[in-house]
């Protein structure tokens, strides 16, 4: 098990009882130093503020610490994922339709469309396929397993 997952695994359950969603973990050495980066949204409401990263960066650091997960040092940082908050899980997408959306994907996701990089309304999101109303080919069916990247794209 990798580093990250063991991190969201200790970390989301704690945060998920004190009505946060972890969007995203970022683990790495920054300046000669280890930065751990959570990602969080309220729950159900979003709106993250500076009172709701402390209260997160004490939660987390404590079930982390007490886990005993990271045995080195490390910076812990808590924010709101933003506007155009990156899009991995099924839940993100789901939450996402109807927006504007920027998508990369690994390979084209056709034939008759060799276009790797789409732009649009995220129109639906079904067996793991992702409808998209893209600005310059209209709508495209995107299997969630092509997906490289995906961000939400506010205009």
């Amino acid at each position: 098990m990798d580093k990250i997952t063991e991190i969201e695994q200790v970390v989301g359950p704690v945060l998920a009882q004190n009505n946060f969603e972890l969007i995203e973990t970022q683990y790495r050495r920054e300046d000669g130093k280890w930065v751990l980066r959570l990602f969080i949204d309220k729950v159900p409401q979003g709106g993250v503020t500076l009172d709701n990263c402390s209260k997160v960066s004490d939660l987390a650091g404590d079930v982390l610490d007490a886990a005993q997960v990271l045995t080195d040092r490390y910076v812990l940082e808590v924010s709101s994922p933003g506007v155009n908050r990156l899009l991995k899980t099924e839940a993100h997408f789901n939450k996402a339709i109807g927006q504007s959306v920027k998508i990369s994907t690994t390979a084209p996701v056709s034939e008759s469309n060799i276009q790797k990089n789409f732009k649009g309304i995220l129109m639906g999101f079904k067996d793991g396929i992702l409808e998209v109303n893209d600005a310059t080919s209209g709508r495209v069916n995107i299997p969630l397993s092509a997906v490289a990247k995906a961000n939400l794209d506010i205009l």
